[in-house]
């Protein structure tokens, strides 16, 4: 479905996991810590409702809040966006 919108906000979502070492049943050896950040994109439709959807950094860090084009997306996932 491609649909004209406006990018209404971002917002990054940084989760941060701790493991216990490997091998280390007891933890008495330290733990390690992963961490994953996740990027979403609110886009403003023409009709009024707002689409959140989860981008690429990559993608997350071309959009900039205001820039209007054309959104493509399938169900929650995110295809591509085309600045007008």
């Amino acid at each position: 479905l491609t649909v004209s919108v406006v990018v209404a906000a971002k917002r990054e979502n940084i989760t941060h996991h701790q493991h216990a070492n490997v091998g280390d049943l007891s933890s008495a050896h330290g733990f390690h810590t992963t961490t994953s950040t996740s990027y979403y994109v609110t886009f403003l439709v023409e009709s009024g409702d707002r689409i959140e959807l989860c981008v690429s950094g990559t993608e997350y860090g071309m959009l900039v809040e205001g820039d209007t084009g054309r959104l493509t997306f399938q169900g929650t996932r995110y295809l591509s966006f085309e600045r007008i």
